[in-house]
């Protein structure tokens, strides 16, 4: 038994000896490999060709992979900044080597094209994220390129831009737009412009907010628009409701619901058509909320609807077609207070029909409106005719406010007679008090 183990180990100690002489043998064959590669880099044409397939027998004879000897290629030739070659060897190499060598070789395009001339950079730089969107890292690239166009100044700042949007560099590009925004004057204009590359909510609202502030209105509803930016619509809407441009008003606030709709977003429709119906235009709500396939919500507010606009009888079966039958009798308890209500409603909206129209001019650089002088003239003289009718009926309408006997249909009447501009000037928005006599009433003031 002694002599059987004995054999044993000699055996096994034999076999290790002769498998590490092996090692041992291609260690050495890679080395002589790595040394004629070396030696074939400093050669060119027939010569270099020679030595590289020595090269790789001696890889072979090494017990290397062809993918491990396709890294050790793309290796040398990148010594050597033979970049094209650097890249087809890579292209062989194993999934992570490839990535890794192709990366490489596109950072050193980089350097080179940043140390050529201005008409060749081009040309370079687009090897450069070809070979990045190979290696899985178009962003990390772009970023790179990005970062060298920046350290050249404020004048490559647009090249710059280009590749920190396609790297995602959202600092950077709002660092950039916070710098031209600091120099003021028309750098505010690309301040805006850079924002908008971020195709953000954040960034369309920095540039609307820019645009709005600079009175370019236009600019500045296609910057909200474009990021579904509901505070600066509804800015932009209230400033028109406040100069009774309804038309115009409604139209932006729809166009917003419909920029919701294309971004399927039915939580931004109903958050929008909740502050409509906040603001009392119920029958805007009802169109928005259907947009947003809320048909209770819709239903709801078009029976309110019909309750500003005084239509008694369709607001009851509203009413009642929701389960709500004790609203529908509160209107039934009210509408005798409710129907001289009516009745100046109908005078205000007939006398608004009859006003002369005015033409709002814009400005085609700046987006600005602003209204035509003589239309402006036109309508003054109009409404200075029908004054003292204006300031009588406004008066009327506080006197018959006061008789109606339920606080949520008291509600309901502030909310349709607050949309029109006498009444607001004229009356306390809450208690619908007189707040400014006859004597005290400029033109302005009664225009609706």
């Amino acid at each position: 038994m002694t002599s059987k183990s004995t054999l044993h180990i000699i055996i096994i100690n034999l076999l290790i000896l002769c498998l590490g002489l092996q090692a041992n043998a291609q260690n050495k064959n890679v080395d002589k490999g790595k040394e004629t590669l070396t030696k074939a880099m400093e050669q060119t044409g027939a010569k270099r060709q020679e030595l590289i397939g020595k090269a790789r027998e001696e890889f072979q004879k090494g017990g290397l992979k062809p993918q491990e000897v396709a890294t050790l290629m793309g290796d040398a030739y990148l010594e050597k900044n033979d970049l094209a070659d650097a890249a087809t060897a890579y292209g062989s190499a194993s999934k992570d080597d490839k990535k890794e060598g192709l990366k490489k070789v596109a950072d050193a395009y980089v350097e080179q094209a940043f140390g050529e001339d201005d008409k060749a950079q081009p040309k370079t730089l687009s090897k450069a994220m070809s070979l990045y969107n190979k290696a899985d890292a178009t962003k990390e690239g772009a970023r790179n390129i990005g970062d060298k166009f920046y350290e050249k100044g404020e004048a490559a700042y647009p090249q710059a831009l280009n590749y920190y949007v396609t790297g995602g560099a959202s600092a950077q590009v709002e660092q950039i737009a916070k710098s031209y925004f600091a120099k003021g004057g028309d750098n505010e204009d690309k301040a805006a412009e850079t924002y908008l590359k971020l195709k953000t909510p954040e960034g369309a609202k920095s540039a609307g907010d820019i645009y709005y502030n600079r009175q370019e209105y236009q600019k500045a509803i296609e910057a909200y628009l474009s990021g579904g930016v509901s505070e600066g619509i509804h800015k932009y809407a209230d400033y028109l409701y406040g100069d009774n441009r309804n038309e115009e008003a409604d139209a932006l606030i729809m166009k917003l619901a419909d920029a919701y709709v294309e971004k399927k977003n039915d939580d931004g429709l109903e958050k929008l058509a909740s502050e409509v119906m906040a603001k009392g235009d119920y029958a805007m709500a009802a169109k928005i909320y259907d947009k947003a396939g809320n048909g209770s919500s819709a239903d709801k507010c078009k029976a309110y609807d019909a309750l500003v606009s005084f239509r008694f009888d369709d607001a009851k079966a509203a009413f009642s077609s929701i389960g709500d039958d004790a609203t529908a009798k509160m209107i039934t308890d009210n509408e005798k207070a409710l129907t001289p209500l009516k009745d100046l409603a109908d005078n205000f909206d007939e006398l608004m029909k009859a006003a002369p129209y005015v033409t709002w001019l814009m400005d085609t650089v700046t987006g600005k409106s602003s209204p035509s002088a003589d239309d402006e003239r036109t309508r003054e003289d109009y409404y200075k005719s029908i004054r003292d009718q204006i300031i009588k009926n406004v008066n009327a309408v506080s006197t018959d406010y006061f008789k109606l006997t339920s606080p949520d249909i008291k509600k309901f009447v502030r909310q349709r007679f607050l949309k029109y501009g006498a009444v607001r000037n004229i009356l306390d928005k809450e208690t619908f008090m007189v707040k400014k006599q006859k004597a005290d009433i400029r033109t302005k003031d009664v225009i609706l």
